[in-house]
């Protein structure tokens, strides 16, 4: 798995690519602890495996910047491997299908606009 990290008005993008699961979920886990933003983007679109230890670093992602008063946003198209999982396990709400997408709900959650 590769991990990337890069930056769109203000809001931090983790990009993933490759397998994701217990050999390297504590990566990802500190990718996102060590983020500033008060939003956070993981794009998922590379990623070809999620297994239950991803799934639990995506749900406590989740959770910790929402304790910090901070978003994390999941990116992942419908039809890759990381959206299944997503499906399966009923993490789905808060996952936008396109980085674009997930940039302008950041936009529009932070500028005080009501979502559609």
């Amino acid at each position: 798995m590769t991990i990337s990290l890069d930056q769109s008005d203000g809001v931090e993008i983790i990009r993933l690519e490759g397998d994701v699961d217990l050999t390297n979920a504590a990566l990802v886990r500190e990718a996102v602890a060590a983020t500033t933003a008060d939003s956070v983007v993981l794009d998922l679109s590379a990623v070809t495996f999620l297994d239950s230890m991803a799934i639990s670093t995506l749900d406590g992602g989740h959770r910790r910047l929402a304790s910090e008063a901070r978003s994390l946003v999941v990116v992942s198209p419908p039809e890759t491997p990381s959206a299944w999982t997503l499906r399966v396990t009923g993490l789905s709400g808060n996952v936008c299908e396109s980085l674009d997408e997930a940039l302008v709900a950041v936009a529009v959650r932070y500028s005080g606009q009501p979502t559609r």
